[in-house]
């Protein structure tokens, strides 16, 4: 396998203290060619993600379509194909649930594996969010920016709903299933959490536990050592056995957790929640 023509440049700022109920943090992937074939592996959170000078394009039903410039992206639950003609750039904020909810307030419902554009969200008044942030000459330049743009989005946000802390809680791993058990915690009933999960993020709270298991298998076999990451051993226990591990994360992936750390080898990437194929990428 040849070696990945690819340099990728990654920066991460958390969010202010202030904003945190709304976005945990900012991110900025840089890189130095294009990638042809990429994998796409579920994500739990919503990012407001923005191209700058640069395109993404996902597979789809009528084969690679390109992505909105500046969208709101919600969580995903499926593993696609993905590949860039340019190299990439792209700025990034990392919503919570409260945050994608209020933000995507006329989408509710259809966040979980949509990309609604920004100007479909939000008045006209509300949409200079894109230019602030092409215009900023840095990753910092482009975090203050965006941070003054949330204040202002998020200045007269509703009281959240009680099922977002639920929610928020199941993916941010400090609930875990059965989804009875969830439920009862919360003081509804099985069927009211799958209605509130199914109204709010459009994905049933099964299938969020899954995900969010899936994130606690990645950080397990990634091979970064900067990743917070629990042991394979306790991951290994949240399923009956190894063969149970594997089926799960290729249902959701499509490969083994193998082959996921394999790719990371050969690549070299930081990334967590993108395979870069290493023997397709080109430089452009």
């Amino acid at each position: 396998m040849s070696a990945l023509p690819l340099s990728l440049r990654m920066d991460w700022r958390p969010a202010a203290p202030d904003l945190r109920r709304f976005v945990t943090a900012f991110a900025e992937r840089r890189d130095a060619a294009a990638c042809v074939s990429m994998r796409e592996l579920p994500v739990p959170v919503p990012l407001l993600q923005i191209m700058l000078d640069s395109d993404f394009c996902l597979a789809g039903a009528h084969g690679y379509e390109e992505t909105p410039r500046a969208a709101l992206w919600g969580p995903t639950s499926t593993a696609a194909r993905s590949r860039t003609c340019r190299p990439l750039h792209v700025f990034v904020a990392a919503l919570t649930v409260r945050g994608a909810v209020v933000l995507g307030r006329s989408a509710a419902g259809c966040l979980a594996d949509c990309r609604t554009p920004l100007d479909a969200l939000l008045s006209a008044a509300s949409r200079r969010l894109y230019a602030r942030v092409e215009d900023a000459s840095s990753f910092e330049g482009r975090v203050a920016a965006t941070e003054h743009w949330l204040r202002e989005t998020f200045r007269d946000a509703a009281r959240a709903d009680p099922a977002i802390t639920t929610i928020e809680a199941m993916l941010d791993h400090r609930l875990h299933g059965p989804v009875s058990g969830i439920a009862h915690a919360a003081g509804i009933s099985e069927r009211a959490l799958h209605k509130r999960c199914d109204r709010l993020i459009g994905l049933s709270p099964k299938r969020l536990l899954r995900i969010a298991r899936l994130q606690r298998v990645l950080a397990a076999v990634h091979p970064s050592p900067w990743l917070r990451r629990a042991s394979p051993d306790q991951v290994r226990l949240e399923f009956t056995d190894d063969a149970h591990l594997v089926r799960d994360f290729k249902s959701l992936t499509g490969l083994t957790p193998s082959a996921y750390r394999h790719a990371k080898l050969a690549s070299g990437d930081r990334l967590v929640h993108t395979l870069i194929d290493a023997e397709v990428s080109s430089g452009s």
